[in-house]
């Protein structure tokens, strides 16, 4: 049995070669239209095996040496299992391939639902034990302490406690890398909990106002600061790409409203322009001032700062305040290069896993195939 990290080794050589190879099966099955990357080869009569060694490239069914052998002798056995036809491909050719991925509702429209129920004051127990952790805590981000903090905190204990808690656990698969880019870049790395809030740290999160994926870009945000989004696509779901966006996002923000973070968090939400004409109204470059008077910011807006400090001081201390979890793994994968689209199907045989994981580890990814029209892609593998 040849093992995952063998076959890892040749991905990059073998893939193409066995996709032109099925292009080249379907062309003769299908004549009434040119088959689109994702679609599937319809079952031959012939055996398997038989027909995986009728088209497979020379030099792998060859296979000079015993690299060759392993090569071609897996190439074999994963064109004849492709060519039978598991229950997973029958379902994509029933459906075509071209539906979008699914997504998930953004948690940051919930939350602020649930915030017009806040109540204040705050008792006076969870304040000292917030002023005790302020003052001992390592925070790179100005956190006063008021009763809108407060009182987010208080939620985030109460009703949101669970909600929260999944949030804490699933971002820990990501804390380490967001850490590392904001860390090269400069940023403060309370930043790094700002998609607790926004996505719960959900790639495939997708709000009602359409921003999408750990850091709910915007679709022009998006792209102003690097990010692909095509009918193949879409790299606000990436969490590294998206990562590196952010950074570069907040890095302008803060530079724009002269280092003040509040200000810049204030502007992730509602747009720079908005700030500025509010700041240019109120008199005041200051958040909290800003957002005293319901006539110059939205109440999202409003709400969007304290929820994010709120949630940064469970997040650094979150046993303090009553979250127990087991982090997850750091987020890791290894990375092939494909010169031609393929099927996610074929990578699944491949790697000995699922189109699930393989999804899961590529939730930029909206089809069921790599892109087309493209030199080059990058896809992480298990």
């Amino acid at each position: 049995m040849v093992s995952r990290s063998i076959k890892r080794l040749v991905l990059v050589a073998l893939l193409p070669c066995v996709t032109a190879c099925g292009s080249s099966i379907r062309n003769q099955a299908r004549t009434t239209a040119a088959p689109l990357p994702v679609q599937l080869p319809t079952p031959l009569s012939a055996a398997p095996i038989e027909t995986a060694l009728s088209v497979a490239p020379p030099a792998l069914a060859s296979g000079a040496g015993l690299d060759g052998q392993i090569e071609a002798g897996t190439a074999v056995r994963m064109t004849a299992s492709r060519l039978e036809f598991d229950s997973e491909s029958q379902a994509l050719d029933e459906s075509d391939g071209i539906a979008d991925t699914p997504s998930e509702p953004a948690s940051l429209d919930e939350l602020l639902a649930m915030s017009t129920t806040l109540t204040e004051p705050i008792s006076s127990e969870l304040e000292d034990v917030v002023i005790a952790d302020l003052e001992t805590g390592d925070h790179d981000l100005p956190i006063p302490l008021n009763q809108r903090v407060l009182a987010f905190i208080e939620l985030f204990q109460g009703r949101l406690h669970d909600f929260l808690l999944e949030g804490m656990r699933r971002g820990s698969e990501y804390l380490p890398m967001i850490q590392n880019v904001f860390r090269a870049e400069g940023l403060p790395l309370d930043l790094a909990y700002v998609p607790l809030v926004e996505s719960a740290f959900k790639p495939t999160a997708l709000s009602r106002a359409k921003a999408r994926g750990v850091w709910q870009f915007m679709s022009g945000t998006g792209k102003d600061n690097g990010l692909r989004q095509d009918w193949f696509v879409d790299e606000r779901s990436d969490p590294e790409k998206s990562t590196v966006a952010a950074a570069r996002y907040l890095s302008t923000l803060a530079q724009m409203f002269d280092g003040d973070w509040h200000l810049a968090l204030a502007s992730y939400n509602g747009g720079p322009g908005r700030l500025q004409h509010a700041i240019k109204a109120g008199g005041a470059a200051d958040f909290w001032t800003l957002a005293a008077n319901p006539k110059l910011l939205p109440r999202e807006t409003r709400d969007y700062v304290p929820m994010i400090l709120a949630a940064v001081i469970i997040a650094r201390n979150p046993a303090q305040y009553g979250f127990e979890f087991d982090p997850k793994p750091p987020y890791q994968y290894d990375r092939v290069v494909l010169n031609n689209p393929v099927d996610l199907h074929l990578v699944a045989e491949w790697t000995e896993t699922s189109v699930a994981e393989i999804q899961q580890l590529n939730p930029e990814l909206r089809r069921w195939t790599t892109p087309a029209r493209t030199d080059s892609y990058e896809l992480k593998v298990p």
